[in-house]
């Protein structure tokens, strides 16, 4: 055993040096999926719409874990506001996202076409309406099985 200038094992100080490297290493490499982790999503259901002012909770897919979770969970956070007038005609699609803690969100969504915006509207408070990107809205047709 080796005893450093400060009084401190240097096998010690290695070990500690390397474990917090280790750590920074292994974030850094899996950042996204700690990231979804930490967002805790944990289910989402999907639906067709019953419309606007209703929302489909009976027929509807599931969608578990990480992998199969990705797509909605960076559908939110890439998500950017929009105007009412960017959105006509009845919703496509019914979303029902939980998270751990039992918080749950439900959403309307117009899925555009491939390479065009898709919008996404809340539906507790209908005055948010989001637009999600045309490579989102190809990632979610994907997703989904849409023949677009």
């Amino acid at each position: 055993m080796t005893i450093n200038m400060n009084g401190v094992e240097d096998v010690k100080l290695d070990r500690a040096i390397f474990t917090g490297a280790s750590a920074m290493f292994k974030a850094f490499m899996n950042s996204e999926e700690n990231e979804l982790n930490r967002e805790e999503m944990i289910q989402a259901r999907v639906a067709q719409s019953s419309g606007i002012g209703s929302f489909n909770e009976t027929d509807f897919i599931m969608f578990n874990g990480i992998e199969k979770l990705r797509p909605f969970a960076d559908m939110l956070r890439n998500a950017d506001d929009a105007l009412e007038e960017s959105i006509h005609g009845e919703p496509d699609f019914d979303l029902e996202l939980h998270w751990k803690g039992g918080m749950m969100a439900q959403y309307h969504l117009w899925l555009g076409q491939k390479h065009q915006p898709s919008f996404l509207m809340d539906v507790t408070h209908p005055h948010l309406i989001y637009r999600v990107s045309r490579d989102m809205t190809n990632q979610l047709i994907q997703v989904l099985g849409v023949d677009v």
